[in-house]
This record gives structure tokens, sequence and C-alpha cells, in this order.
């Protein structure tokens, strides 16, 4: 036997666990009888992911429990529109900031249940660097993609003097970055804070901007204009510069719909 993990849940009711779980797309793959009408154990898979339920959990009214399930899928969309109206759900189709698509939902113990895949931000910038243009189409092909992450592509497909990557982005609508001259990107270098503690260094290198958070990878910065860069590794995440008397004091950190705000201290 391969050697693999599969996660034991106890719940109050294995019985109709299994059953909820058969009713959104799990196959039922063994079940064990209590003394009485019930069930005592329970194994459930999606697709090659297998689940164990024991009897013995305690009901709970908590927002989220000790024990959340990643379900790795291509079909989170399908998946939402098959679902909505049948379970409880956290948080609809979404992509996350570090490259995947996400349905969270709730089982009927209160467990999430997330399905991920990948997002097309991560399909697509993934696919420009490697050069891979099938993929590029793919990803070209699901669409929802922003008009500045196909610019920010096409720059990387540029670099990378992936001529036809470049043509399929341009077709697409890329459009090339907005050119901001270097005496305006110096004056953006310098060390930033916030009041939560996040330190930020921004420097520059070959005429580009870079980002580097303390104890974290280093993040390439594009423009979309002559203020608001966004890191080329992250969908859905701008740094906004403030300026006063052509300097930057300050810059506006924004993931999603919430937006930091950091210092210049040097």
């Amino acid at each position: 036997m391969a050697d693999k993990v599969v996660p034991m849940i106890h719940v109050p009711d294995v019985k109709a666990t299994v059953d909820w779980y058969r009713d959104i797309g799990f196959t039922v793959n063994a079940t064990y009888n209590n003394e009485g009408e019930g069930l005592s154990f329970a194994v459930v898979s999606f697709g090659r992911s297998e689940v164990m339920f024991n009897q013995g959990g305690r009901p709970s009214s908590q927002k989220r429990r000790e024990v959340d399930l990643y379900v790795y899928t291509d079909h989170v969309d399908d998946l939402y529109g098959r679902l909505k109206d049948q379970v409880d759900v956290v948080e609809g189709p979404h992509d996350t900031f570090y490259g995947m698509r996400e349905l969270i939902i709730r089982d009927l113990n209160r467990f999430w249940i997330t399905f991920g895949q990948e997002s097309v931000f991560a399909l697509l910038m993934t696919s420009v660097r490697d050069g891979k243009t099938e993929l590029v189409g793919r990803a070209l092909d699901r669409g929802r993609i922003k008009s500045e992450t196909l610019s920010v592509a096409l720059a990387a497909a540029s670099e990378g003097k992936n001529a036809e990557i470049v043509e399929m982005l341009r077709k697409a609508g890329a459009l090339p970055a907005p050119q901001v001259n270097m005496a305006t990107l110096l004056s953006y270098v310098g060390k930033y804070k916030g009041i939560r503690g996040l330190e930020v260094e921004v420097t520059i290198e070959a005429g580009k901007l870079f980002a580097n958070l303390a104890g974290q990878q280093q993040l390439s910065l594009w423009p979309i204009d002559q203020t608001t860069f966004r890191p080329i590794a992250f969908d859905d995440m701008t740094i906004t510069f403030d300026v006063e008397s052509g300097k930057a004091t300050g810059f506006g950190f924004k993931q999603g719909t919430e937006t930091m705000q950091l210092t210049r201290i040097a």
C-alpha cells in the first residue's frame, strides 16, 4: 500500500454525515454499522482523496471548527453552481492572492470544506514564465483576467522574448506598461513601516522597483500608473505611493478590499 495520510473526523452522527457528503458528490467507499440503526465508521472519497468519519464527535455552534478539509479540483465554479442552493456557503468562488480560486462551504457538522483550483492568474503567469504557449491559451480561454494582469503578463513575455505569447496577449487586450521615469522611481526608494510592525524596503535594480519584506521573498513591482504598482507574483494586490514635494512619504498596501498604510522611515 502506498504511503498516504487520511484524515479521520469524529462526528455526532456518522450516517447523517455520510448521506450529506454523498449528496454533494463524494463517493462512499465503506461503512460499518454500530449496534443500532446507525453507522459507527465510514470512508468517503473525492477523486483520489479519502476522509474517514468516526462516531463520538460533539456538535458545535462555532463559526469554525478544529479541522478544515481542503479539496483540490478543476471545477470550482461548476461545483458552486451545483451546490449553492443546498449547502451553507461561507465564501463563493473567489481568487486568492496566493494563486488559488476557492469555494468555501460548511458541512452539517460546521466543518469547513474548501474546494480549490489554480487561479487563472496563477495559470497565466506561470505559463508565461515557462514559455508554455498552449497553457497561456488555456488561461486566456478561461477569462476573468484583469486588464492590468494582461499587461503585466505582456511585460513578462516581452522580457522572455516569446513572440508568439506576446502576440496572444496583445490580441487579448494587453497594453504596454506605462513608462515611469528614473527620477520618479528613485523618489520611491526607501524604508517604510506600518502600524502593525510590517517593514518594507523599496529598492531599484536595473531600472525596476522591488519591494523587500523582512524575511520574505523580494517582490518585483510593475507600474499600473505613475504612482501605483503591483507585485508581479500576486493578484489583487497593489502599492500606491503618497507623494509630497516630489518625494514619497508613504504608501498604501492594498490586498483585496483591505488597505494598510505604511509611512516612510528612511
